[in-house]
């Protein structure tokens, strides 16, 4: 699962197409349907913000992820090889190193709410596929190009995984804390 929460389903391709319809409509008009809350590993600096960058879909190896572009050129913009993506967030509340967060994507990008939390350096806890792009030295995190961090359990310090009660095997069955919290619908 890419998160938890809650699950829109249609039988009617119709209703479907109604329903896609409003979510472009009211992206269009300024007004974002979908919040997410989110636990993160590691508080943003600002306690409130956006992320702005392009997305795009590299090749690495036998899989394919999703990167972040930030200076995206006119050309690939308009041929749609990369995506202008921006996400709202705000800091709910932050303890021992993590922080609760409240997001609203502007747009719309498999992987964006992940890939843009790494971005602010505070990945999702149990984002075993971003995580590995944040680094630390002496404790300051930094960022990773893709190609040089490759998908990994996502690693935590002994005194978060002691607070979570949980041993380093456990980890890797530790889920993605990504929860889509409220869905407007027409």
């Amino acid at each position: 699962r890419e998160c938890s929460g809650l699950v829109l389903l249609s039988s009617c391709h119709r209703t479907t197409e109604q329903l896609q319809q409003f979510f472009t409509d009211s992206r269009r008009r300024g007004r974002y349907p979908v919040t997410y809350r989110a636990v993160t590993v590691g508080v943003p600096a600002e306690a409130e913000g956006e992320i702005r960058t392009g997305l795009c879909w590299q090749q690495q190896g036998d899989t394919t992820v999703v990167v972040p572009v930030p200076d995206p050129g006119h050309r690939s913009l308009a041929r749609k090889e990369v995506k202008s993506t921006l996400t709202r967030y705000r800091v709910l509340g932050a303890a021992g190193g993590c922080a609760l967060l409240q997001l609203q994507p502007r747009t719309a990008f498999p992987e964006q709410i992940p890939v843009h939390l790494t971005l602010l350096l505070c990945p999702a806890l149990g984002d075993h596929e971003h995580a590995s792009r944040v680094g630390r030295v002496l404790g300051v995190p930094f960022l990773l190009p893709p190609e040089a961090a490759p998908t990994r359990t996502q690693v935590l310090d002994e005194e978060l995984l002691r607070r979570l009660g949980l041993s380093p095997q456990q980890l890797r069955r530790l889920p993605l804390h990504l929860h889509l919290q409220r869905l407007v619908l027409p």
